[in-house]
């Protein structure tokens, strides 16, 4: 029923293990497991991939020379040979029964192509920080999309056929590519998020959320430009254009700033809370009239002197 896809690069050997065997343990058992190597060089990471692949005939690890993510899971599309595909990613984990409803809620709901599920986020040592809130009916997420991402990328399951009818990942998207897939999914034929947190989100400073934040913004606000044009049935979106658009708007309306600090926030809730307050300053330094940048500072104050508070800083 199922191709599990996961994209691997360097990822430390215990955090791979728990995200492999999260899946290897899953109550649902009718999958393959299709691992790609994106040209990892750390032998302990290589060394958990072939232990693993030996002690479960279900995984299938593919190698190849560094492409990026985009290409890597473009390339698992091609190669899926179940009618559902459920992402994971390599630095979190998944509950046991995960895929079990995933499955069960596309059974039940056909005409749905996309189903994801609330979350714990986690500090990147694996202290859990609190679920996420996310919007579960397709409407509420059509419209959720304008704000943000409604979906944790690792956490979903979709229709392989609707995934390859849509062109898959965008390649011109290096990076927020999850973002502009699954609103074309959602505006296609709908989505939903099951309310139970069934998927582990370890926030951590080396993510992509934190060493491209100001291209991940372009990205998004390329999406956002794509999704105006099919409202209004542009006959061909053009990707390129929305790009340099977006790139002219997120230098314009300070969005640059907000990626920033929202770089500094994601340092905060990894657990790297001095470095965290270090940006949120020198941020503040630069722009001294921004009301964020004053409100982001006091925010890490309470977040870092009231422990009892976290939750509530981010609610």
């Amino acid at each position: 029923m199922v191709t599990v896809l996961m994209a691997v690069y360097d990822t430390p050997a215990p955090l791979l293990r728990q995200a492999i065997e999260s899946i290897r343990r899953q109550t649902f058992r009718d999958f393959e497991f299709l691992i790609f190597d994106d040209g990892s060089r750390d032998p302990h990471t290589l060394r958990e991939l072939e232990r693993q692949a030996a002690a479960d005939r279900r995984i299938c690890i593919q190698t190849g020379a560094h492409a990026g993510l985009t290409r890597k899971l473009n390339r698992g599309l091609t190669l899926a040979a179940r009618p559902l595909v459920a992402r994971q990613d390599a630095d979190d984990w998944s509950d046991p029964e995960r895929l079990e409803r995933q499955v069960a809620f596309l059974t039940a709901h056909p005409r749905l192509v996309l189903c994801g599920s609330n979350a714990w986020t986690h500090r990147h040592d694996g202290r859990r920080l609190w679920p996420t809130r996310l919007p579960e009916t397709a409407d509420q997420i059509r419209g959720a999309f304008w704000r943000q991402n409604p979906f944790v990328h690792g956490s979903t399951m979709f229709r392989t056929a609707a995934a390859r009818e849509a062109g898959g990942y965008r390649e011109e998207f290096p990076c927020g590519q999850d973002y502009d897939f699954f609103w074309r999914l959602a505006d296609a034929r709908g989505g939903a998020n099951l309310p139970q947190p069934l998927y582990h989100y370890r926030f951590s400073s080396g993510s992509v959320s934190v060493q491209r934040a100001g291209e991940q913004a372009r990205a998004h606000r390329a999406a956002q430009i794509l999704a105006l044009a099919r409202q209004r049935a542009v006959p061909a979106e053009d990707v390129k254009r929305a790009l340099v658009l977006a790139d002219r708007d997120v230098k314009a309306s300070g969005e640059l700033l907000r990626a920033a600090l929202k770089q500094a926030d994601h340092r905060m809730l990894a657990g790297d809370t001095w470095r965290a307050g270090r940006v949120f300053a020198e941020l503040l330094a630069s722009h001294p009239m921004s009301p964020l940048a004053w409100g982001k500072l006091l925010r890490w104050a309470l977040f870092s002197s009231l422990p009892p508070a976290r939750k509530m800083c981010f609610r």
